[in-house]
Parts: C-alpha cells; sequence; structure tokens
C-alpha cells in the first residue's frame, strides 16, 4: 500500500482536535517531535482522539464524500445520471476509471486508513505510556478509539468490498492494526466482517460504564468548553452506538437474529435518552429548524466545512451543472406525495429567489442566524435511532411485530400507519430512500440487499441494471498498482 500507508503516523495524529482545540505538537522537523511530552498528559491523548473525529468529519470522508454526495451520487438519489453535461454525470452512471471519479475513489480510501493508523498509533502509544490516564477515562479512550477503527474499516468494506450477499469470500480490503508501514493483504469480505466485530466487542467491554447510558447523551448548548467524557456524548461513537453498529453489521451478513437483539437492545436501552423529533422541531423551532432530527442521532459527526459543501453543491445559487438535487418527478414518487411527512416539505424546497424552479435540498443548509448554539449545525448523523426500528422490522420474525417497529417510524413522521397487509420489505425499502436522503445509506442499502435494478436518478422513469461491477467501487491506483 505504497501511497496509502506510507502517511507518517506523526501527521496522521497532528489533525487540531474537534471543535477548535489547538495543536499541541511543536514539530521539529516536520515528522518528528519528542512522543513521551505529548503523552506525559491525559489532554494529548484526549487532543488525539479528537483528532481522529476531525479527520472523519472531513470533506475526503463523512463531510462530503462517504454522506453528502459521492455515494448518495452512486444511490441514484439525485438528478444527475441522465445529464451528460453535470458535474458527476460520471460518478452516477458507475464510471470509475475516469478522471473525474478516480480523486474521490483515491480520497476515501486514503483518507479512511489514515484514520485507522492514527487510531491504531493511539490505542499502541496507551499502551507504551500507561498510568497518564485515569482508568475511567482510559477506558472510555480506549472504547471509542476501537469502535472508529471498526467503523471506518466497515465502511470502507462495504465501498469497496464484493457485493457480500452473494460473494461473501472474495477478497476485499486489508484490516489495520498496527501503526507501522507494512503492506498488509486483501482479506476476504468475511474475515473483514470478524474482525470489525471483534473490535467492537472490545469497544462494548471498554464502554460498559459509558455515561451515555445512565445520563444519555447530555446535549448541553452554548459551551464553549465540552467535556466529552459527560458531554454531548452523542457526537462520539459511544456505548448506544457501538450497539447499533453491530446492529447494523450483523444485518449486512444476514444475521438477521444477532441484529435484532442488538437492535433491541439500542431501543429499550436509548429510546429515553435520544427522544423522536416533532414537527415544532423539524419546521418551526424558533427559526431554528432540525432538518436532520438531531435529537434521534445515536452518533453524528462534526463537518467543519458542512457549509462549503453545500454551498457549492446544494445551495439553489448553484449552477445546473453542478447541484445535486432530486429529479422532482424521482422525489414525488419517493415521499408519496404526502407533504405531511417531515422529512419531505422541510428538506426540499422551492428556493423564493433565484432561477430555481424545482426543489433544492435544504436537509444541511446553514441557519439563518449564524450565532446560533443550535447543536445540530455543523453535524451529519451517521447512526440513527430510527434505523435500529427499521432493522428490528426487517429481523423480526413475527409480522405483526415488524409491522408496528416499521409503523413506529412513521408514526413520528407524520405518517399513518400501514395496514397489516403491507409488504415488509418493499415498505422498508421507501423508508429507507426516504430517511437517509443524503447520508450515504441508501447505496449501501441495495447494495446490501443485492438489488439488480435501482431507481435512475436522472430520468422520471427507468433502471439502473445493477451487478458487481457497478456496486463495487475499485481500489484506487495508487493502491491497485502497487498490488
Amino acid at each position: 500500500m505504497k501511497r496509502s500507508f506510507r502517511i507518517s503516523a506523526i501527521i496522521t495524529l497532528l489533525s487540531a482536535g474537534l471543535f477548535s482545540c489547538e495543536k499541541y505538537l511543536d514539530v521539529k522537523p516536520e515528522d518528528q517531535f519528542v512522543e513521551s511530552a505529548v503523552y506525559s498528559t491525559e489532554q494529548g491523548f484526549i487532543n488525539h482522539l479528537n483528532g481522529l473525529y476531525q479527520d472523519m468529519g472531513s470533506t475526503n470522508l463523512y463531510g462530503g464524500n462517504l454522506t453528502l454526495t459521492f455515494v448518495s451520487v452512486l444511490g441514484q438519489e439525485y438528478n444527475v445520471s441522465g445529464t451528460a453535461g453535470h458535474d458527476w454525470y460520471q460518478h452516477a452512471n458507475y464510471t470509475y476509471t475516469n478522471s473525474s471519479t478516480e480523486p474521490a475513489i483515491d480520497a476515501v480510501w486514503t483518507n479512511g486508513y489514515k484514520v485507522i493508523m492514527s487510531s491504531n498509533n493511539l490505542l499502541e502509544n496507551m499502551d507504551k505510556y500507561p498510568g497518564t490516564l485515569r482508568p475511567g477515562r482510559d477506558s472510555i479512550i480506549r472504547g471509542e478509539a476501537y469502535a472508529i477503527r471498526a467503523f471506518m474499516h466497515f465502511d470502507l468494506l462495504r465501498l469497496y468490498g464484493p457485493v457480500y450477499l452473494t460473494d461473501s469470500t472474495a477478497k476485499s480490503v486489508p484490516y489495520i492494526t498496527h501503526a507501522d508501514i507494512n503492506v498488509r493483504p486483501l482479506l476476504p469480505a468475511n474475515n473483514v466482517i470478524d474482525s470489525v466485530l471483534a473490535d467492537l466487542d472490545r469497544a462494548e467491554s471498554c464502554l460498559r460504564n459509558d455515561p451515555v447510558i445512565s445520563a444519555g447523551p447530555r446535549r448541553i448548548p452554548g459551551q464553549q468548553q465540552v467535556d466529552f467524557f459527560l458531554q454531548q456524548r452523542n457526537g462520539r461513537l459511544n456505548y448506544f452506538a457501538v450497539k447499533a453498529l453491530k446492529a447494523r453489521i450483523h444485518l449486512y451478513r444476514a444475521n438477521k437474529p444477532a441484529a435484532l437483539a442488538e437492535a433491541k437492545a439500542v431501543i429499550e436501552g436509548a429510546g429515553k435518552w435520544f427522544p423522536w423529533t416533532n414537527l415544532k422541531l423539524v419546521t418551526g423551532n424558533g427559526g431554528f429548524p432540525d432538518r436532520t432530527f438531531s435529537t434521534e442521532h445515536l452518533f453524528d459527526i462534526y463537518c467543519p466545512r458542512l457549509y462549503v459543501t453545500y454551498t457549492g453543491s446544494f445551495s439553489p445559487s448553484t449552477t445546473d451543472a453542478k447541484i445535486l438535487a432530486a429529479h422532482p418527478t424521482r422525489l414525488t414518487t419517493t415521499y408519496e406525495s404526502q407533504e405531511g411527512d417531515y422529512r419531505y416539505n422541510p428538506s426540499w424546497i422551492i428556493p423564493t429567489g433565484g432561477n430555481k424552479t424545482f426543489r433544492c435540498f435544504f436537509k444541511f443548509a446553514d441557519l439563518d442566524n449564524k450565532d446560533s448554539s443550535e447543536l445540530f449545525r455543523y453535524r451529519v448523523p451517521l447512526l440513527r435511532i430510527s434505523e435500529m426500528y427499521y432493522i428490528a422490522a426487517e429481523s423480526e420474525t413475527d409480522p405483526a411485530a415488524a409491522l408496528g417497529y416499521l409503523n413506529t417510524v412513521r408514526y413520528n413522521r407524520g405518517l399513518a400507519d400501514l395496514p397489516p397487509t403491507a409488504a415488509i420489505e418493499t415498505e422498508l425499502r421507501k423508508e429507507y430512500q426516504k430517511e437517509f436522503y443524503g447520508e450515504g445509506q441508501v447505496f449501501f442499502y441495495y447494495k446490501r440487499k443485492a438489488q439488480t435494478t435501482v431507481p435512475r436518478g436522472g430520468a422520471t422513469s427507468g433502471n439502473f441494471t445493477m451487478s458487481a461491477k457497478t456496486y463495487v467501487v475499485p481500489l484506487p491506483k495508487s493502491e491497485s498498482d502497487y498490488r
């Protein structure tokens, strides 16, 4: 992995911490420092952990490519595939060997493994410099580091790995557990899943005393200094987020009993701490509409360039050749003309100014009041409580219970219950399309289900025929040329 892993471990951990933590190393020269001085204080380890989350929130990863843009384009969520002059046309048509798609493919791989290498570096230094951290904080930092390593590996597998349902033993991605630059083999996908789950078991054990279990995420508006061990736990891979990720992964490998058990554990344990949104919060909220339903985020990521990405790709002022917006007919079909759905009108708006006559995507638009201390600013959801209900509905063997989970989400989106005769699988597909717009999960849903066709986002009707060639994003040239 010549390019991917010849990133100095020093460089990988030196990002500024989440929420503008100051850089804490005086690099002399650029790639050298007195390591023992960094890890002689608890704050050094905290800053390192914060840097991991900041790197995850970059535009190359969850602040863009893996959520709003690249992967959502692959999921046919925008009106792109039928417009040859559009900047995202090649992505939407699965032309992976192209000068416009290759940079995104390389950026996700390189930056994803950068996060992984840095998490390994953190874990190794915790063992190398014992006693610096108080026991409770040592456990939480370890748990989050294991969870970050697992989270990142799993999404790299979902993107670059095979269609797991039909080819679970195919070579996929390396699983890296050491902070060195040695080449690691591409592992069978099922082996990667085993390693991901093993890391999540470690994370869950370390987080068994996570304050989120007994006190919830403790969202504290307006705080300049935040103790992430006690506050804003929804912005970290906390205990419930780890359980939720395990549910997602068990379902990915079609282990429905395990998926159901984890999803129910989250629903029962986290429900009171992560309450459902309501219409007032979504549309009004004193001028601060919460269009991502932030109270329901089990885990979200701080993305400092979120509104730069929004302005460049979603704002009504963006040119037609660059804007990411849904095809009007497709959008109406997706939301089944149900104007009362909390996910529809608040996020899809025809602008009052400019020359756009179609609905633009406002889900991730900034608030008009830039001085607002609302906690959902700059944040992108990565795990939601609603997904646990979907997983439970898909995994439950009792049709009535499955429908109950699905109807719970619909009720909390302003929709009527489905009748007992509803086809659960069909309705779940619709729900994923509605719930996760711009969050990168729709493409991964199609891939997990090995759907042979998906709706063509750039046309009023018709589908893309899908196969391994369209579902499996190839390794970047910087990696494949070296192997």
